[in-house]
């Protein structure tokens, strides 16, 4: 029966200081992890990207997290399943999530700025900053 309490006294300790290392364990990575978001939120850019369908459905990329003066482009190709293709006048997006450009219809990139206006460059060459928003739209007028 000592041998018993004795050996349960011994568990006891040391799953007691086994949970107290634990613990520590996971403040430390707690402070680390608040440490390396305090530096992502230091070195990146938050946006807003909605894509519109053209069929009533619209799907908003609020704070969406980027490298500051990245691409539209790039940004569009992280979030989106896309196609597109490159001329001399910068990248044409053929294709958003499946919804292909068709005879009458395609894609256009807008931004906002005192109400909605249509880019004038190719994707890849608007470059985004803190706080833009922008719209990708399938449609079959400017």
């Amino acid at each position: 029966m000592k041998l018993l309490a004795i050996g349960l006294l011994c568990m006891t300790i040391i799953t007691g200081s086994y949970s107290v290392f634990l613990r520590s364990q996971y403040i430390a990575l707690k402070d680390e992890n608040q440490k390396i978001l305090k530096e992502l939120h230091e070195l990146t850019s938050t946006v807003d990207i909605m894509i519109d369908y053209g069929n009533g459905t619209k799907t908003w990329f609020n704070d969406t997290r980027i490298i500051p003066g990245e691409s539209l482009l790039n940004v569009t190709k992280d979030i989106t399943d896309l196609e597109y293709t490159m001329s001399e006048f910068g990248a044409f997006v053929s294709s958003i999530n499946g919804i292909e450009g068709a005879k009458d219809n395609f894609w256009i990139w807008n931004y906002y700025e005192d109400g909605w206006k249509m880019g004038l460059t190719g994707a890849d060459q608007k470059y985004l900053h803190e706080g833009d928003i922008v719209s990708w739209k399938y449609t079959d007028s400017f």
